[in-house]
């Protein structure tokens, strides 16, 4: 029998409102596998400060575990994001 997936806890904020899911992203192998809830809602934009806050958070993650500098952390993240969007745009041309 396969073991279950390693799921991070639910923030204590959010149990017992009427708060909802909005993203998952699971690691296999190095490659990232997302599933976002249909019920988005907002707008590109607000979806876009959202990417922003989870690149914020982990730069912070990162700067306590790798012991680098949030702002270093948080430019390699941006390379990163640029690199990958990069590929969809050539891609659709």
């Amino acid at each position: 029998m396969t073991e279950q997936p390693k799921t991070l806890p639910i923030p204590p904020e959010v149990q017992n409102t009427d708060a909802h899911e909005l993203v998952r992203v699971w690691d296999v192998d190095g490659k990232q596998h997302v599933s976002i809830s249909s019920g988005l809602g907002g707008s590109p934009k607000q979806f876009g400060q959202l990417l922003a806050q989870i690149a914020l958070y982990s730069s912070q993650i990162y700067e306590k575990t790798e012991k680098l500098e949030r702002a270093d952390c948080l430019r390699q993240i941006l390379m990163g994001f640029k690199e990958e969007v990069a590929k969809e745009v050539t891609r659709g041309s």
